[in-house]
Parts: C-alpha cells; sequence; structure tokens
C-alpha cells in the first residue's frame, strides 16, 4: 500500500510539474486573446463527457476544477501504476519516466482524448508545434514522476 501511495504522490507532482511547463509555453507561444481562449485538455475532457451526459455547459470555474480534479487524478493512476510495476525498486527518471510519458502520450493523443471527443488523434495534426508542446509536458510529467518517486524510496 505504502507503494502505490507513493506512486499517486509522485504521479501528481508529475502533473504539478508539468502544468507548470504548460503554463509556460502557453504564455511564450500564445497571444493574450488565444490564451484566454485557450482550454486545457483536461477541461476539453470534462465538456465532452458533460455534452455526452446530456447536461448542459458548465461555467469556466467548475470546468476547470473539474479538469484540474481530472488531470491530478490521471496522474497519480498512472503514477500509482508506476509504482506497482517497479514493485519497489530501483527506478530510473531517464529510462522508466520516458518510456512512461511516451506511452501515456500514445495512449491519450491517440486513443482516450480522440474516444472523448476532447482532441483529434495526433496522426491527424498539421503542425509540429503541437507534437513539441504536448510531447514536452508529457516528458516533464514522466521524468519527474519518476524523480519524485524514486526519492520517495530512497533510505
Amino acid at each position: 500500500m505504502k507503494n502505490l501511495m507513493q506512486g499517486a504522490l509522485a504521479g501528481a507532482a508529475g502533473v504539478a510539474g508539468m502544468a507548470g511547463v504548460i503554463t509556460s509555453l502557453r504564455r511564450a507561444i500564445l497571444t493574450s486573446d488565444q490564451l484566454a481562449g485557450a482550454k486545457w485538455h483536461p477541461e476539453k475532457v470534462v465538456e465532452a463527457l458533460v455534452q455526452r451526459a446530456g447536461y448542459r455547459e458548465l461555467d469556466d470555474q467548475t470546468r476547470r476544477r473539474l479538469g484540474d480534479l481530472i488531470h491530478y487524478g490521471y496522474g497519480a493512476m498512472w503514477g500509482a501504476v508506476l509504482a506497482s510495476a517497479t514493485r519497489g525498486g530501483q527506478i530510473s527518471p531517464s529510462r522508466h519516466g520516458v518510456l512512461l510519458a511516451v506511452a501515456l502520450w500514445l495512449l491519450g493523443f491517440g486513443a482516450v482524448l480522440p474516444v472523448v471527443g476532447a482532441h483529434p488523434p495526433f496522426w491527424t495534426w498539421k503542425t509540429p508545434r503541437e507534437f513539441a508542446l504536448t510531447g514536452a509536458a508529457h516528458l516533464t510529467w514522466g521524468v519527474g514522476t519518476a524523480t519524485v518517486l524514486k526519492a520517495l524510496r530512497a533510505p
């Protein structure tokens, strides 16, 4: 149980780092008008699920909070999966973190987000910028998660 809790904590910490990278990159690349109207992928998931369930549109604050809850919960869940897969043993941020980041990027942008209706699949993307932004964010999450998990396991 301790191992899973460490993994969940590491995964949530990885999401915090990922959010910082996403925010910084968006501020550097997007205009203020684009930034004002931009929604994070977890917010798009919330919107799509709410619409599929037949409910009315959510206000911005509720959509953002539910998006954060989904994002941190998803990250924590995968952090626990990483902890379970490594069974309390040695962990390498450069190996385990990168591998998990790439796997989740492929799963998210190749299956989960398109199936939910929150984002088109990555093979339809037209600009390298989207690959770079989402890739950098996921690498930050994976390496950050593995680094925190390694630190939590240190004697």
